[in-house]
């Protein structure tokens, strides 16, 4: 059975009061965060403020405090993946057999000004020596989405498009591989971003569509959600030839609404792109 906050946090207490070298812990992400609302799949992301980051990394053996760990990565010590985090941070992302995930950061005392700076999401929840400045109720307003300037939407249309001819020239060679990494990186990024401008619109600036465009569903019309999720399926050049046309059709009826929303010009490069498009098909 996995176990419960109560438990978790009275663990958590339990190793910052007995190791000296931890002078304070912070509890950040979703448990803080107001907009999110609470399930059993939440992780544990919190941070450690250390006196010797290096006595805790030179062995994993403390780790065994929290419980069975089935799976662990740490980040700074990765080669292929380059750290996010300054120099002499270091991170544990640890999997428990009973499901609870822990992401525990350590970060020099010193560094304190730093760590405070970088987020909005974060609540103390230990200080032995008052060094936490007195914080604001946790928000994730910096994240939300603002409202675009017309400069952005234009750029956002004309990468779009862009992309979709190069999804359709893998496609006309039976590229399906590359064809779909063209899809998911560049154009449904894009689609993405012209989707949440139009949300926007209709909700208002700014707008919560949540972590990776969780919520962004929430704001769209039924037909828009179908014609999304009809985006998906990439697993045949038939399949992304569809996919590659629902989502021009649903990009540029967003980008439509948007730029008369917000009294834009609207670019038409969606109208050259298809014309482009038939004449490439033209050429089989």
């Amino acid at each position: 059975m996995m176990r419960d906050s109560v438990e978790m946090f009275a663990l958590f207490k339990d190793v910052v009061r007995s190791d000296e070298r931890i002078r304070a812990m912070t509890l950040e992400g979703s448990r803080v965060d107001p907009a999110v609302t609470p399930d059993a799949w939440q992780d544990y992301d919190l941070t450690f403020l250390v006196t010797d980051v290096g006595s805790f990394t030179r062995s994993d053996e403390w780790l065994a405090r929290f419980g069975d760990i089935v799976l662990m990565q740490k980040p700074e010590a990765m080669e292929l993946f380059p750290p996010d985090f300054p120099t002499g941070w270091f991170s544990y992302l640890m999997l428990f057999s009973d499901g609870v995930k822990i992401d525990l950061t350590l970060i020099p005392c010193e560094d304190w000004s730093e760590y405070f700076a970088s987020d909005s999401l974060i609540r103390v929840l230990y200080d032995k020596d008052g060094i936490c400045p007195s914080l604001p109720e946790p928000t994730d307003e910096r994240f939300w989405l603002q409202k675009p300037p017309s400069a952005h939407v234009r750029d956002c249309a004309n990468e779009f498009y862009f992309a979709c001819t190069y999804a359709a020239r893998g496609l006309l060679r039976d590229e399906l591989l590359f064809a779909n990494w063209t899809f998911e990186q560049i154009l449904r990024i894009e689609l993405l971003r012209m989707l949440e401008y139009v949300a926007g619109t209709r909700n208002g600036f700014p707008l919560n569509t949540g972590k990776h465009d969780k919520w962004l569903p929430r704001f769209l019309t039924a037909d828009e959600q179908a014609g999304l999720l009809a985006t998906y399926r990439l697993d045949s050049v038939d399949a992304t030839w569809n996919a590659l046309r629902s989502a021009m059709d649903l990009f540029e009826r967003a980008m439509v609404e948007t730029c008369d929303s917000l009294g834009y010009d609207r670019p038409d490069d969606g109208s050259k792109t298809s014309v482009y498009i038939d004449a490439l098909e033209g050429l089989q």
